[in-house]
């Protein structure tokens, strides 16, 4: 069952207040605090996030791993880009990692495995690397949490205060960063032989691959690894009925002009891509 958040810091639009100053969330001497703040190269991150995992010690035993398992929200301030205004938002669910920032947008995708160690745990979620530790995070109200966040994304390191259990409200999934995964997902589409296909799922993966999962009019499945841009097509394949992922087919997409057929249990609303304009219909399971 889902833990869900009542108390200070995370309740709907109040999130970006938790840690408004969140410089004071955590001791920033566990971050990699000579980048902070400044975009790094490829290389760079990938040694900061190796940085991280090590500061972590060695394997964790039964107890420390419970520490980590289950849904984690946290937030913390901009400062890594210069603001002083605005929060920035992660929430890690068991099956999906959304990652926020005002007036930049969201990313995320499925999370990889976990890897527990006796300080911390450190998961990687589509293009965010995240860091957990069971350490006290001061907010600014003089209440704490009780993990200390960090992330890495496009080379930013960010800081923050986290607790276990996520919002009330709409669970995020693999649709709210549809707009960078559209040139993927057309492409695959295009493979399709029965019309009109759905996306039951997609995700971006490590060398710049996205997976998209399909299902064709005719109930068939597929598995389609292409290219972030849309170039190539990697892999095409039939899937078996029983290989499905955690949550696959809550939300669905179709690429179609006119809006799908009413159904049970089933709500539509219209997409729109990067730019504001028509991409096609999200099919989210409600019943």
């Amino acid at each position: 069952m889902r833990s869900t958040i009542r108390s200070i810091g995370f309740k709907g639009g109040v999130a970006a207040a938790i840690c408004l100053i969140a410089a004071a969330c955590g001791p920033r001497g566990d971050a990699p605090s000579e980048d902070s703040g400044n975009p790094v190269s490829a290389d760079r991150e990938a040694e900061m996030a190796a940085e991280q995992l090590a500061s972590l010690g060695g394997p964790a035993d039964a107890a420390t791993r419970a520490l980590y398992t289950g849904e984690f929200q946290a937030s913390g301030a901009l400062e890594a880009l210069g603001s002083g205004e605005g929060a920035w938002e992660l929430r890690l669910l068991e099956d999906y990692g959304d990652f926020s920032r005002p007036g930049l947008g969201q990313d995320g995708g499925v999370p990889g495995e976990r890897n527990y160690r006796e300080r911390g745990m450190q998961v990687t979620v589509g293009p965010v690397i995240v860091t957990l530790k069971a350490q006290e995070c001061p907010l600014p109200s003089g209440d704490t949490l009780p993990y200390t966040a960090y992330v890495l994304f496009e080379g930013v390191a960010y800081q923050g205060c986290a607790r276990r259990g996520v919002d009330e409200g709409e669970r995020p999934s693999w649709a709210s960063v549809l707009p960078e995964l559209l040139p993927a997902i057309d492409t695959c589409l295009a493979r399709v032989t029965s019309e009109p296909a759905r996306v039951t799922t997609a995700s971006a993966l490590d060398d710049g691959v996205v997976s998209v999962r399909l299902r064709e009019a005719d109930g068939s499945r597929r598995e389609c690894i292409a290219a972030a841009d849309g170039s190539a097509v990697q892999l095409f394949e039939t899937l078996s009925d029983i290989d499905r992922r955690t949550g696959e087919g809550e939300v669905e997409f179709q690429r179609s002009s006119g809006a799908p057929e009413a159904e049970n249990c089933k709500s539509v609303e219209a997409a729109t891509d990067h730019n504001g304009q028509p991409a096609g219909w999200l099919i989210r399971r409600t019943c």
